[in-house]
């Protein structure tokens, strides 16, 4: 359950992302649909007004109609001061009287008339206007309203005959009078006079000279459009299901996706964890996914790299420890027989026992050397060691150390010349700097042949410097060359008192002081170290 709980948070985020998109482009869908409906059907009902009006002038009997409307309404405007009365069963008497500073004035009322083809008193007229006004309604595919401008009429179809008078409402009022002023008007407020909501739209009627002479005003139901609406908002419903049942798959797709390179990196870690430093993720993305993958595959690298250093740095050791335990038992092994021999008492004579004793003493400093070298390497090995450094001229610990050797070499005849073209001012320990060519001397010496001779060079190369020790002895062979700075790599058919830590000590030295030692040799033909630098910036006086 738990290598699954991060799957299943992102197909959660993803799902609850949709639904909330979902939601809120549907909410904003509906409103943008229903607003855009409403005013498509209010433009296409005003242009059926707007046309309508433009053709009942030349319909045939509408201009006896609106005559006929206004004339009844003068007839009856003659009848004086008597109450108005509405006839038909839809009908309830109005009188109403405002009277303002004691006078009585009547107030212009309007006066509804519904006609049907089969009216109910049978008057050819009457069946005339219900035929005209069914005619506009199929033709305006709504409710229509003609009205008279000068008679304050409305005449209708409608199969409920009769006549109704007194005041519309106010709201209703202001779109007649606004249509009837040349005006077209759109209204909502009509739905109280139709028993249904609609929308009212109204354009005014004109005749040849421009004058208004009417108003058609026509109400097409909500019905239809809220239906329309509801249509359109259920595929709009079944189409979020649909994507989001299609999106909730591709988010699991796209879960497993994302989820699957994690999975491999964490079976690499777990391979690091257990030592194979070799598995690689393989991932190439360009993302941050695979910004940590390829961290991941180079630490594989680093980790493989420092175990391969690690396993060398064992090796190095075991052959360290194997190589002073062999160094240390040579002598001690002469030392035990010796000092054996010399107890037994079988050594009797004077001059015998001195030699034994002399083998002793030898083996002893031998002994002694090997301990100090090996002191020396590890405390120079140590990184918390510091060399102590200070302005001096190299040239002065290399001739100390030469004048030091002299007696070495003169046992075996050899010359030591010296050759530098100026000094060389550095930053320098001048003990160990001086130990560092005691080494190297003690190194030529050693392998040269009696009677030849060892150079001391030294010479500048612009901010480079470089001192060269020279021998003409038997050389190293190419096989040994890449060792002879690695301890107890020294050759003992050459060198019997060496200890093999010489050159490594050196090579520790010349690191300390930021210098670069190198050898060249030929087998007999002898060898060259070089040891080269780069001056300070401020040169020492």
């Amino acid at each position: 359950m738990r290598k699954k709980r991060l799957t299943k948070r992102l197909i959660l985020y993803f799902s609850v992302t949709l639904i909330l998109f979902a939601l809120i482009m549907g909410g904003v869908f509906s409103w943008l649909f229903t607003h855009y409906n409403q005013h498509v059907h209010e433009e296409e009902t005003m242009q059926r007004a707007m046309t309508l009006a433009a053709a009942i002038p030349a319909m045939k009997d509408s201009r006896q109609f609106l005559e006929a409307a206004e004339a009844e309404s003068a007839a009856d405007s003659d009848e004086g001061m008597r109450p108005m009365m509405r006839h038909g069963h839809h009908g309830r008497m109005v009188h109403q009287e405002a009277r303002e500073n004691g006078a009585v004035k009547r107030e212009m009322d309007w006066c509804r008339q519904q006609y049907s083809v089969h009216d109910s008193a049978g008057r050819e007229s009457s069946q005339q206007a219900g035929e005209f006004l069914l005619q506009l309604d199929s033709l305006a595919q709504g409710k229509v309203w003609l009205v008279a401008e000068k008679s304050h009429t409305i005449l209708a179809y409608g199969e409920n005959t009769g006549e109704e008078r007194g005041q519309l409402p106010s709201p209703v009022n202001d779109v007649l009078q606004q249509v009837l002023a040349g005006q077209t008007a759109v209204s909502h407020d009509f739905g109280a006079l139709l028993d249904v909501p609609a929308v009212t739209v109204g354009a005014p009627i004109k005749d040849e000279n421009d004058r208004v002479i009417g108003a058609v005003l026509i109400h097409r139901p909500l019905e239809d459009l809220q239906n329309t609406i509801n249509g359109g908002l259920r595929l709009l419903a079944l189409s979020v299901m649909l994507a989001l049942i299609l999106a909730g798959i591709l988010a699991v797709l796209l879960a497993r996706r994302f989820i699957r390179p994690l999975y491999r990196m964490q079976h690499v870690s777990q391979a690091f964890a257990q030592g194979n430093y070799d598995e690689r993720t393989g991932i190439c993305q360009q993302d941050e996914i695979g910004m940590l993958a390829a961290d991941i595959d180079v630490l594989g690298g680093k980790l493989a790299q420092a175990e391969q250093e690690r396993a060398e740095l064992s090796r190095q050791r075991q052959e360290f420890l194997a190589a002073v335990s062999h160094e240390l038992r040579t002598p001690l092994t002469v030392l035990r027989g010796t000092v054996e021999l010399l107890f037994s008492g079988l050594v009797t004579e004077k001059a015998e026992r001195k030699k034994y004793l002399n083998q002793v003493m030898n083996n002893l400093s031998a002994l002694e050397r090997l301990v100090g070298d090996l002191l020396e390497l590890t405390r120079l090995r140590n990184t918390g060691f510091s060399v102590g450094k200070e302005p001096l001229n190299l040239c002065d610990a290399f001739e100390d150390a030469v004048e030091q050797m002299r007696t070495a070499a003169a046992q075996k005849n050899l010359q030591l010349r010296v050759d530098f073209d100026g000094p060389l001012p550095i930053q320098g320990d001048y003990g160990r700097l001086r130990q560092l060519m005691l080494i190297l001397l003690d190194n030529a010496v050693k392998f040269s042949d009696d009677g030849g001779a060892i150079l001391i060079q030294g010479r500048h190369h612009g901010e480079k410097w470089q001192v060269v020790v020279e021998d003409h002895g038997c050389g190293i062979s190419p096989a040994e060359l890449p060792h002879i700075f690695d301890r107890f790599r020294t050759n003992r058919n050459r060198n019997e008192q060496g200890t093999g830590l010489g050159l490594a000590i050196a090579r520790e030295i010349a690191g300390r002081h930021e210098m670069e030692i190198t050898c060249e040799s030929e087998v007999a033909q002898g060898t060259r170290f070089i040891l080269s630098g780069i001056f300070p910036l401020v040169k020492p006086e």
